[in-house]
């Protein structure tokens, strides 16, 4: 299985039906955990944004899975939103993308490619834990553009950065001891 996501990785096309399988699996499974993770949410005062586990199941599908299988989870999660499946924190549609919370949801797909892309590269917990930083930077700078055009730049940071902080610096110290200690055993 570790060889399918190294081949995956690398851009190899992928013939053998076994390993086509066994990585649509991990695609479709980190979707869904995504998607699950949106229900785990804490409605803070003062932000339209709510805190949930996402950003940590994105971060982990693309350290686990690669730069291409964690984006293909991510662009799994998002068409299921889109399509209208209640997957996204309050629902689902292609219209929740356009609100205050559309720029983070669109902001996993290059989180997590940039998650898989650097952390096939390092290999320490602490460069572990600057890529998944790194990362949820991403996922920031594209949620407050788009919470900037509908509240301006000020107050986009004011309630969709600040508040989360200190939480995404703990989800991706989790993110990278999760990760270490799975590819220890070597079951991704």
């Amino acid at each position: 299985m570790a060889r399918t996501m190294e081949a995956v990785s690398r851009g190899r096309l992928l013939t053998n039906p076994i390993e086509l399988l066994a990585f649509t699996s991990k695609v479709l499974g980190f979707a869904l955990l995504i998607a699950l993770s949106s229900k785990l949410k804490i409605a803070l005062p003062g932000t339209p944004v709510p805190m949930t586990l996402q950003t940590l199941a994105v971060l982990c599908a693309g350290a686990l899975l690669g730069p291409w299988g964690g984006a293909a989870s991510v662009a799994t999660y998002l068409s299921m939103g889109v399509a209208g499946a209640p997957v996204f924190a309050f629902g689902g549609g292609p219209l929740y993308l356009m609100g205050p919370t559309g720029g983070y949801l669109l902001g996993f797909l290059p989180a997590a490619w940039l998650a898989g892309r650097l952390a096939s590269r390092v290999h320490g917990f602490g460069k572990l834990f600057g890529t998944f930083v790194l990362a949820c930077l991403v996922i920031h700078l594209c949620g407050w553009a788009q919470l900037s055009t509908l509240s301006g730049p000020a107050a986009a940071l004011r309630l969709g950065l600040f508040p989360f902080i200190g939480v995404d610096l703990l989800k991706a110290l989790i993110a990278a001891g999760l990760v270490r200690a799975i590819r220890s055993r070597q079951v991704a």
